[in-house]
């Protein structure tokens, strides 16, 4: 998998090769909860993939759209859930750090799509790159059989 590039949302590219329209981005600002740190104060592993869950929400949240309503649509009858996840850490986050989650959607495909992270940390003014990652969600329906993406997650994802 080639590595993934920090993307800079406040230029107005929605990613780093200008592929994805800016409205296909969200930041969100994350402050490290003393719980979600080790010993030493800092933030273990699994956090880092709690921030990029609360990163795909608020995205669907400023597109209009409940993340109860995309995760698991039961007027619907269609589910959308994560089937494969990757992060690498760059640099530690410590309790009490304010973070900045850039989220965009990197892929959109017939029955899913792959979202794209930057979490940043700030130090002496300049924005520190701590971890990078990716989620891909897919659709099912309630028998847990892939289906293709339901039309109003599609329009969400692609801008259309």
């Amino acid at each position: 998998m080639p590595r993934l590039q920090p993307f800079d949302n406040r230029s107005g590219r929605g990613d780093p090769d200008g592929e994805m329209a800016p409205s296909l981005s969200h930041t969100t600002e994350i402050r490290v909860r003393f719980g979600e740190t080790d010993p030493y104060g800092v933030a273990y592993f699994a956090a880092i993939f709690d921030y990029f869950k609360r990163g795909m929400d608020e995205f669907l949240r400023s597109r209009g759209l409940s993340p109860d309503l995309a995760y698991r649509n039961r007027n619907r009858n269609f589910g959308f859930p994560v089937v494969a996840s990757n992060c690498r850490y760059r640099a530690p986050v410590r309790f009490d750090d304010l973070l900045i989650l850039r989220t965009r959607v990197v892929r959109v495909e017939k029955s899913g799509a792959t979202f794209g992270f930057s979490l940043f940390r700030t130090e002496a003014g300049k924005d520190i790159l701590a971890a990078e990652g990716r989620v891909s969600c897919r659709s099912i329906d309630a028998s847990w059989k892939p289906i293709p993406l339901p039309a109003e997650l599609d329009t969400i994802l692609s801008a259309r």
